[in-house]
């Protein structure tokens, strides 16, 4: 799963939701899709399958989509395929991210509930495809090879010979509409076929180029002797059921990795190339292609319902055509699978800032009243900018970036970098952290602290020790003039505000620094959430202890505190959970997960303003609010 830039969003706190204690999934819109399929019974009728095991279903041919619940039963997996057969019978092929494990799942009820079959557990299923003339005829790819099933997935036997040299990692795979027992497959190397159910197979490279991952595999509705393949080497098509190949011309070479294929459904000339570089169209079978939408856009699923087409994308979520591909609009109304990765809290503002994990063109500011939505842009300026820290700084917002700082400019609805010119050269910094405090900026750079003492018009390098990164920076809330940084080497410690550094310490441990806070109220309490554990200190940073009591040594991702520091709450995006302390840190107690669509949390926020209010981001389900007992009844849902 790719998780790069980051975006940002501002939510205005008015008019709080109810939970009744229980956690509600709040927007904002979009996020990956992986996998777009069309029920053959009714085309209004669409799955969506995303990154972490969620599916969603549109009942109005993809312009609104609900999160099945319970729906598909596993985190942690990529629902890349879904097939739904003639008896409406859903399919999902699945494998696990972080690991070699997956399946195939079956749901008899629309998707509101899987079963996981048996005799193809454990697989790592990158392929599933049903067949035409027989419902209950299924093929699935795997690292390991390709396995069927003849029952509607009762029972499944491998087709491929167990241990081949070649035929394992299966990438695509396709049955013949009128003979079910041919098979084609395509591995991360070349393409295969069998035409007696899995007994033999042969390779079916001639005409493509060596050593092309073949993503897909369809055979075209008027005749199955006419296939297409689409490779990383680009899209191939034969006429003679894959015994030879001819390259497909006229889709630019950048943007040869076509991810997904599709046929139009009634106008069979009509194809669709979804590609790494946009959707490209054709409509003389193949004769000519134009770019029907930005090259920015990762399309990974096509589908073509009875009116529309619909793009399954990365970041983006789902774009939707009324015009046979002419123009597109989103079309997320209900999809919120954005992973929120940093939560700020503007207590004078009234708002919530939060850095949204995506591709550098898809990142961004919005602004919602609530946080529910509606959404809209705040500003222009940081497109293409990998966005990776956030900090509040006199009103405005600052981004750390790949590329240096940038402030909001909130009067004329843009963003503007902030250029670190030091010595009469600008760093160009990839800045991991950035704190603000009375006027004055710390940056957490490649290139060394970066300090400006006047907003970030000037700029001044600082050395601390012998390391050339700094890795995270904090001002003290009760004192400006207070502030820490963090080396791979060691701790070090401001006393004027960030003109002079003194070594306290030596590196704070194993696992890369996500955050480094102090307590409010007491700047002898620091805490450094780590991807091995959290990390506390209780003489200002100058020796630290790894926490455990009740804190899981696992990827702390979120840290923050009530506004007093009475309660400390901690995340952990690597085995889930979101924890609470009440004694400054050091005992932790397991804290309620219900209502979160995943467990696995980013970012954790406790609102100043409202005690007892919560945000979380999580891996599914995007940001998520918990509103405190007394909160009044509300209607909650995702937002636009």
């Amino acid at each position: 799963m790719r998780l790069p830039g980051v975006a940002l969003v501002v939510v205005t706190f008015i008019a709080p939701l109810a939970t009744a204690q229980s956690w509600t999934p709040s927007g904002p819109t979009g996020g990956d899709v992986r996998a777009l399929a069309v029920d053959p019974r009714d085309s209004d009728t669409v799955y969506l399958g995303t990154a972490d095991g969620i599916l969603y279903r549109s009942d109005d041919g993809g312009r609104r989509w609900k999160r099945l619940v319970p729906g598909f039963p596993e985190r942690g997996m990529s629902l890349d395929n879904i097939a739904v057969d003639g008896r409406g019978r859903v399919f999902v092929g699945y494998w696990e991210v972080e690991g070699v494990g997956g399946g195939v799942a079956r749901s008899t009820d629309g998707g509101q509930s899987f079963e996981r079959l048996r005799g193809i557990e454990g697989e790592s299923v990158r392929a599933l495809a049903a067949a035409h003339s027989d419902p209950d005829v299924l093929a699935a790819g795997t690292l390991t090879g390709v396995f069927g099933s003849e029952d509607g997935g009762e029972s499944w036997r491998r087709l491929s010979p167990l241990g081949h040299a070649e035929l394992k990692n299966i990438e695509s795979v396709a049955i013949d509409p009128a003979d079910p027992r041919i098979v084609y497959a395509g591995t991360w190397h070349l393409p295969w076929k069998t035409t007696d159910g899995g007994r033999t197979w042969r390779v079916i490279s001639v005409g493509m180029i060596d050593d092309s991952d073949v993503f897909t595999i369809t055979l075209d509705r008027r005749t199955p002797r006419t296939v297409y393949a689409s490779a990383c080497t680009g899209i191939y098509r034969s006429k003679d059921g894959a015994a030879r190949w001819s390259k497909v011309h006229g889709i630019p070479a950048s943007s040869r990795r076509t991810r997904s294929f599709a046929q139009d459904p009634e106008r069979h000339a009509t194809l669709f190339a979804g590609t790494t570089e946009g959707l490209w169209i054709s409509e003389d079978d193949t004769a000519t292609w134009r770019l029907a939408t930005s090259k920015q856009l990762v399309v990974n699923s096509v589908a073509r319902t009875r009116q529309a087409i619909l793009l399954g994308c990365e970041a983006a979520g789902v774009l939707r055509s009324d015009d046979g591909g002419r123009t597109f609009v989103a079309s997320n109304d209900g999809f919120a699978e954005q992973l929120v990765s940093r939560l700020l809290l503007d207590a004078a503002g009234g708002r919530l800032v939060a850095g949204i994990m995506g591709d550098r063109h898809h990142s961004g500011v919005l602004v919602a009243a609530r946080p529910e939505g509606p959404w809209t842009r705040l500003g222009e300026g940081l497109e293409g900018r990998e966005v990776l820290s956030l900090a509040l700084a006199d009103g405005e917002v600052l981004a750390g970036t790949d590329d240096g700082v940038f402030l909001s400019v909130s009067h004329c609805g843009a963003w503007r970098r902030l250029p670190t010119v030091v010595r009469g050269a600008d760093l160009h910094p990839r800045v991991a952290d950035v704190a603000s405090a009375a006027g004055r900026v710390l940056a957490a750079t490649n290139r060394g602290l970066l300090r400006s003492p006047d907003g970030g018009a000037t700029w001044q390098r600082h050395a601390l020790g012998a390391a050339d990164s700094v890795t995270a920076v904090a001002f003290s809330p009760r004192d400006p003039e207070t502030a820490l940084a963090t080396t791979p080497l060691g701790v070090f410690k401001s006393r004027d505000g960030g003109a002079t550094w003194q070594a306290l310490a030596a590196g704070v441990g194993s696992g890369a620094i996500r955050a480094l806070r102090f307590l409010p109220g007491d700047d002898r309490i620091v805490f450094a959430a780590t991807r091995a554990g959290l990390l506390r200190s209780t003489d200002g940073g100058r020796s630290w202890e790894r926490r455990g009591a009740g804190l899981p040594l696992s990827d702390i991702a979120g840290l923050d505190f009530d506004p007093d520091g009475r309660s400390v709450y901690a995340s952990d995006f690597r085995n889930g959970g979101i924890y609470v302390s009440r004694d400054a840190g050091a005992s932790w107690t397991a804290f309620s997960s219900a209502g979160l669509v995943s467990n696995r949390v980013f970012a954790v926020a406790a609102d100043p303003a409202r005690p007892g209010r919560l945000f979380a981001g999580a891996s599914a389900g995007g940001l998520h609010v918990l509103e405190p007992a007394d909160a009044a009844p509300a209607a909650a849902g995702a937002g636009q």
